[in-house]
């Protein structure tokens, strides 16, 4: 059985099995830390209570790691990360996290206006489970994903699906779908324009 709980500081000791993946994106402790400080109500996992470690502790089998920014229009929340660890995925938990902070940043105090992601445009299994979910390309970042400065993209007609990501969201009922567009995968757009 699974439930959602708040994230700790103490939990990011007890992650290896669900960041040591090629799917999961690894950030430095103080970034962890940052989003616990500003966002604490925004940054919460899935624990497996049918695993208990030693000492009574659960399993922590995924998390959700977001936030809110922007103004007016903009205002939004932004998932930074939502991942699961590899034995515990296709059973709908990274939905269930989705779900959470969809039900969290529509009412207050946050109310957003729409929530984003940013997704690698070659990332299948992603782009299919954030479709499911109600998310649609806004736009496509191109060079998003680059490694380094020299490799900053100079125009936005060369893509690389997997350098660029999609830039995906989700319109709340106040955003009166200002944030959604139909034909988003043909706008583009370079890293620095991605402003709120």
């Amino acid at each position: 059985m699974t439930t959602v709980q708040p994230f700790e500081a103490t939990d990011l000791l007890s992650l290896n099995h669900v960041n040591l993946d090629v799917l999961t994106e690894n950030f430095p402790l103080e970034f962890y830390l940052e989003y616990l400080i500003v966002w604490p109500e925004l940054f919460f996992e899935s624990q497996e209570v049918t695993k208990p470690k030693a000492g009574g502790q659960h399993e922590i089998s995924g998390y959700m790691m977001a936030k809110t920014e922007g103004k007016g229009p903009e205002w939004h929340s932004h998932i930074t990360a939502v991942t699961i660890a590899p034995e515990f995925r296709r059973i709908a938990l990274a939905s269930g996290l989705c779900s959470a902070l969809e039900t969290i940043t529509d009412n207050q105090p946050h109310n957003v206006n729409f929530i984003d992601l940013f997704v690698k445009c070659d990332n299948g299994l992603a782009l299919k489970l954030y479709e499911k979910l109600g998310y649609s390309v806004f736009r496509r970042v191109v060079g998003y994903y680059n490694s380094s400065a020299d490799s900053y993209p100079t125009g936005l007609n060369k893509i690389h699906d997997d350098k660029d990501a999609f830039d995906m969201r989700k319109a709340m009922a106040r955003d009166g779908g200002r944030s959604i567009r139909k034909d988003g995968r043909k706008h583009r757009c370079f890293p620095h324009e991605v402003r709120f």
